[in-house]
């Protein structure tokens, strides 16, 4: 897996590892929800998710980032050319192949 899409399928396997507990807490009742426990662990909680959503989002910024850097730029090459043989060959370049990767996993 690309490590962008790998990083944010790990995030989502995590916040979706802690939010059953939570939820499992909150059907019990008022009587479970009013104790100080609860809402420590509660508090514990959402300071956990707003960690791995600080750590999404940055990922999300910086694969942003690289894609504006290096997308327009590689684009813009010929997709054949000639090597020092004088055969054609596929001037893809490999940063196109990851990034085609990462939005096939994203999607």
């Amino acid at each position: 897996m690309p490590p962008i899409a790998g990083a944010l399928t790990w995030c989502k396997s995590l916040r979706d590892r802690i939010q059953e507990p939570i939820d499992k807490l909150a059907s019990l009742g008022q009587g479970i929800t009013d104790r100080e426990e609860y809402k420590d662990v509660y508090k514990l909680f959402m300071s956990i998710t707003k960690s791995i959503t600080e750590y999404e989002n940055s990922k999300i910024l910086e694969w942003h980032k690289e894609v504006e850097a290096n997308s327009e730029e590689k684009l813009q090459m010929t997709l054949l050319c000639k090597d020092e043989n004088g055969y054609i060959k596929v001037n893809f370049d490999p940063s196109l192949v990851r990034l085609l990767r990462e939005v096939k996993y994203f999607l």
